[in-house]
């Protein structure tokens, strides 16, 4: 199978991306209420030495999202959020993804405090300052009210 090919090239075919066809007949064949997709995202974490490491800088091609959310008509998940420019993840909100995955953001916290030492709830404070940061950067404080009273 050989070496998987740089971010860079990968992103610019659009190889791996979610196809906007098999999109929309896979929701109509399964009835499915959401969809995980790809559209420049990286998924799964970083095995082996480099899984402390932060995860590639990736960017999301919103217009091919946008294409996908609306040949599909049900809301898009995002896996592999964590390493995303911000203000593509905005972007994408607005063009169909309606949840983003962001394990790598709360794993790599969670264990690097565990390695310096840190008990089991010190690493559960440290996941609690990685998932506070992003809901403050999401702009999704309060959605959770939002949500129940809708």
């Amino acid at each position: 199978m050989g070496p998987i090919p740089p971010y860079e090239e990968l992103f610019s075919s659009g190889r791996g991306f979610t196809d906007e066809e098999d999109a929309g007949r896979f929701v109509q064949e399964t009835g499915v209420d959401w969809l995980s997709v790809a559209g420049g995202n990286i998924h799964g974490a970083i095995t082996g030495a480099a899984k402390d490491e932060a995860k590639p800088q990736a960017r999301l091609n919103v217009e091919h999202l946008r294409r996908i959310s609306s040949r599909a008509g049900v809301p898009l998940v995002l896996h592999g959020g964590t390493g995303i420019e911000l203000s593509c993840v905005l972007e994408a909100v607005r063009n169909g993804i309606a949840k983003i995955n962001v394990g790598t953001a709360v794993r790599q916290p969670y264990e690097a405090c565990l390695r310096a030492g840190g008990s089991e709830q010190q690493a559960q404070v440290a996941v609690a300052r990685a998932v506070a940061e992003h809901i403050e950067d999401y702009g999704i404080v309060g959605s959770a009210s939002k949500l129940a009273a809708g």
